[in-house]
């Protein structure tokens, strides 16, 4: 009887953890409003919940080698932006976006632009 009870408990607990970053989204964008901004953003959309949440975005011109990174530090927040806007040449944006509800178990995405992904809004 007791091992049941746990059994659900931990079942119960893993669905509610599980459920809590449920609304987040990630995603990256290159070229865009006259290829000049490229962002990685992540947010929880339409809850507007907060999480533990860091984003960084890699601008590499097409065809370099180099680049640069754009990072949006930790914070608590519902929408981590790392953006820049004025780069000089037309960009892959590689984004790295890290969020959770507890430090312990974070949940790491990655996504990568070459246009304005339009749809992804």
């Amino acid at each position: 009887m007791h091992r049941t009870r746990m059994g659900c408990l931990a079942a119960l607990l893993f669905f509610v953890s599980a459920d809590a970053s449920a609304a987040i989204k990630w995603l990256s964008r290159a070229n865009c409003v006259g290829g000049t901004v490229n962002e990685s953003v992540t947010y929880d959309r339409p809850q507007l919940k907060t999480h533990f949440m860091y984003t960084e975005s890699h601008h590499v011109g097409f065809g370099a080698v180099g680049g640069h990174v754009v990072t949006a530090p930790w914070n608590v927040t519902w929408r981590s932006y790392a953006g820049d806007i004025g780069d000089v040449s037309r960009n892959t944006v590689r984004g790295v976006h890290v969020f959770g509800d507890n430090l312990r178990f974070l949940a790491t995405e990655y996504t990568i632009a070459t246009d304005c992904n339009l749809r992804e809004w």
